[in-house]
């Protein structure tokens, strides 16, 4: 499985989540951007999203981006302005890269 930079063509942003509080002191849950990346973003087919669901994860796209030690299961990200939560975080080729099932919410 290996991949090619021009296969990183795709620009996505990565957020992390922040807590604050409001005007009226109640918590509030947002993201804030922490990187713009190049990344292959690609539709999981029938059968991959058959085959996450029994390892009770639910995605629609794969995402790989180089290899980054930050990302958790907890951020999400956002590409051609739909954004995605992070469902499953897998290192690939030696931590070079970063491979991340994702779905789309809305």
């Amino acid at each position: 499985m290996s991949i090619h930079a021009g296969n990183l063509n795709e620009r996505v942003t990565l957020q992390s989540p922040s807590a604050n509080r409001d005007q009226f002191g109640e918590a509030t849950l947002e993201f804030d951007d922490q990187a713009i990346v190049w990344g292959e973003v690609v539709g999981l087919s029938s059968r991959e999203i058959l085959q996450a669901m029994q390892a009770n994860v639910v995605a629609s796209h794969r995402v790989r981006i180089r290899f980054r030690g930050d990302v958790t299961p907890h951020w999400r990200l956002v590409w051609r302005g739909r954004t995605m939560e992070v469902s499953s975080i897998a290192d690939r080729m030696k931590r070079t890269m970063l491979e991340m099932l994702v779905r789309e919410v809305q």
